[in-house]
Order: C-alpha cells, then structure tokens, then sequence
C-alpha cells in the first residue's frame, strides 16, 4: 500500500479508537499533504508512515496528539511482532539438485 492509503488505514484506525478531534486534523492534513502520491507504486508500511507523522510538529508539539499516535504505534509494535513470531505462511521445501545415486535407486 502506499502512503496515501496508508494514511487513511491509520485514520481509519484513529477513529476506531476514538481519537481526539485534534488528532484526526492533523492526520487528514497528512493524507492532503499526501495527495500526489495516491496513485504511486511505492509501497510502504503502516508503522513506518506513523513514526513519520509522529515526528512532525503538530505531533511533538502537542502532548495528547502524540498520546494518541503512541497508543496506536504501541498496538501497530504488537501486531508486527506476532506476525514475525508465526514464521513464514509456508515451509519451504529442500529444492537442492539431487545426487546422481538418488535417480539411480529409482
């Protein structure tokens, strides 16, 4: 997905939580700001895009903003981790050439 998406993936989210109305401006003046970008190839992860909003002024400025984006970063940690701890969605099997005894049995 890439950061126009992502964007509103997070709003989505903020509103979910009940985010402050504060909160919810500053991330629809990211996704305006972030316009260009909607039909851009570029993929990038919802973490990534919220440590970058975090990092902003409105955000650093404002101590319940960066409550909120905390909350859900913490949350967003969470999820990666799990998805990390699971392992791969398939096992990859040996694809190593075989040796010339193993046809021969055949």
């Amino acid at each position: 997905m890439n950061i126009h998406e992502q964007l509103q993936a997070v709003k989505a989210d903020l509103e979910e939580r009940d985010a402050r109305t504060k909160t919810l401006r500053v991330i629809d003046k990211m996704i305006a700001m972030a316009e260009p970008q909607r039909d851009s190839g570029l993929s990038v992860s919802r973490l990534q895009v919220l440590r970058h909003v975090m990092r902003t002024p409105d955000v650093l400025n404002d101590e319940d903003i960066r409550l909120d984006f905390i909350s859900l970063e913490g949350d967003l940690e969470d999820a990666a981790t799990q998805r990390s701890e699971n392992g791969p969605a398939y096992e990859e099997a040996d694809h190593r050439p075989k040796l010339k005894k193993y046809y021969k049995k055949k």
